[in-house]
């Protein structure tokens, strides 16, 4: 009973902040992503006769919170099957070698889990190979982990239960074909802080009254293939989601100087009309958006600054490999 899947973290275009009902990992809006292709987590759940569930991360046993969340997603998947085994968990990743925050590890890291889990419980023959379902299981460990499931553009129902928690695709990389240049930058951040942290900020209900909106937009111009669009209301949403996270009441900034030289760069390559548009998660990492013929130019002027650069295409979604 064992099985290897492979998942691509996301880059939310519309993200959510803040959790309605953190044991579910249930948000109080829907949002919207695409998948990183260059960026990927492997990883192979084994069942077996094991005293205890174990689980290595990039050869390092993890204990704690994080061990916690990926245990609940075994449990659900255990409760699905019948399967009354222990696992074991060997998870790799190129992603931690950039030591960065906000580069969407967790979501790859739940998709895989979830997704090598249920073909190890053989929970596909029951149930087929059910992306909806893998989606709200995923969705235990990381909430973004639902939308790194399903791939390419995907958009996560926030629902009010587990049952209708999920993610589907609402478009194809054909719909809109672009380059993401990632700038991975540190921070000792802790996500699940800033989804506390939110819900003390004076302008946070405003957000959750204007959210649908955009939510639709959104969908609209990646389906039309608008690429300015996009990239308007992601930067928007991009530093809405700052502004929360810096007004809550202990006021964190996690931009940091380079973020801002990211971002001015980007304002600057616009204003000589090469169409680029940042946006970042919770973390001071940056993503740019833009098509693949600006790619080249817009890393060799990063690389210029003295900054990292990861240039990907459109992710696809989590894969069985073994």
């Amino acid at each position: 009973m064992k099985a290897t899947a492979i998942a691509h973290p996301m880059q939310g275009l519309i993200k959510y902040h803040g959790l309605r009902n953190e044991k579910l990992r249930i948000p109080f809006h829907d949002s919207i992503s695409v998948n990183v292709d260059k960026l990927w987590t492997k990883t192979t759940v084994e069942f077996g006769d094991y005293k205890q569930d174990r689980i290595n991360i990039n050869k390092k046993e993890i204990y704690g919170l994080a061990k916690q969340r990926a245990i609940e997603v075994l449990n659900i998947v255990r409760k699905l099957s019948g399967v009354n085994l222990h696992a074991k968990i060997e998870s790799i990743d190129n992603i931690s070698q950039f030591n960065a925050k906000g580069l969407g590890s967790s979501s790859s890291g739940g998709a895989a889990l979830a997704a090598a889990a249920f073909k190890a419980a053989r929970l596909d023959k029951e149930f087929g190979w059910d992306l909806k379902l893998i989606s709200t299981i995923a969705r235990r460990l990381a909430g973004s982990a639902c939308r790194s499931v399903i791939g390419e553009y995907s958009r996560w129902n926030s629902g009010t239960n587990n049952e209708d928690s999920y993610a589907y695709k609402i478009a194809k990389r054909k719909n809109l074909d672009i380059s993401i240049l990632i700038v991975p930058l540190y921070t000792k951040y802790v996500t699940d802080r800033a989804h506390k942290e939110v819900l003390t900020s004076s302008f946070f209900n405003t957000r959750i009254e204007n959210i649908n909106e955009r939510i639709k937009d959104m969908e609209n111009a990646i389906k039309n293939g608008d690429l300015n669009k996009v990239g308007k209301l992601s930067e928007l949403d991009s530093l809405e989601l700052h502004s929360i996270t810096m007004t809550g009441k202990n006021r964190h900034v996690l931009f940091t100087p380079e973020s801002i030289k990211v971002i001015k760069e980007v304002q600057k390559l616009r204003e000589e009309r090469i169409p680029a548009y940042f946006s970042m998660q919770t973390g001071p990492s940056v993503f740019i958006d833009t098509y693949h013929e600006y790619s080249e130019e817009i890393e060799d002027r990063l690389k210029k600054m003295s900054l990292p650069v990861i240039k990907s295409k459109v992710g696809e979604g989590v894969k069985i490999i073994d």
